[in-house]
């Protein structure tokens, strides 16, 4: 009769089956965290892409406004140019408001930054939106085209410097 060495009266191939079982059990949980925090790294990255694209198109959007039109075009050629830009405008404060409503942002800079431009997005998005939808209404003379022209670029001022400040604070 052999016989099998043991340790606390528990033999030695016990010991290996149970020391193997806990090991993969510690190794099963501790990669499934690893692949949880990878996940939740890429997913914040992702947000910050996206809030960064939107914010691109902001920032370019007014800065095409706030550029003016070209002294020697019609004025078919300023109120298309116009309408087009503020369209653009609209619609990536459109898109901002979409992708700002599910993004979540760590970046205490970054998240200063973004609740500026929601500040002046409070304060100057409605102009847009108020202007863009009288520019839209038939029967428009020059004088509703200037002072369209002038508040609609008065809000885009804001809206752009706040647009470029979030854009700086982007962490790379």
């Amino acid at each position: 009769m052999v016989c099998e060495p043991s340790f606390l009266g528990i033999v030695a191939g016990d010991w290996l089956q149970a020391g193997a079982t806990a090991f993969g059990v510690a190794g099963t949980i501790l990669g499934t965290l690893y692949i949880e925090r990878k996940l939740r790294a890429a997913g914040a990255q992702e947000d910050v892409l996206r809030i960064t694209e939107v914010v691109t198109a902001i920032a370019t959007a007014a800065g095409e406004i706030r550029a003016g039109l070209p002294d020697d075009a019609t004025n078919y050629d300023h109120f298309a140019r116009s309408l087009s830009m503020q369209t653009a405008l609209k619609t990536a404060l459109d898109m901002y408001h979409f992708v700002r409503a599910d993004t979540k942002v760590k970046d205490l800079k970054l998240w200063r930054a973004l609740r500026s431009l929601d500040e002046i997005l409070i304060a100057n998005g409605k102009t847009v939106e108020n202007e863009l939808r009288i520019f839209n209404t038939d029967g428009n003379h020059t004088a509703v085209f200037d002072i369209n022209r002038k508040k609609v670029m008065a809000a885009s001022e804001p809206i752009e410097t706040a647009a470029r400040a979030v854009l700086t604070t982007v962490p790379q």
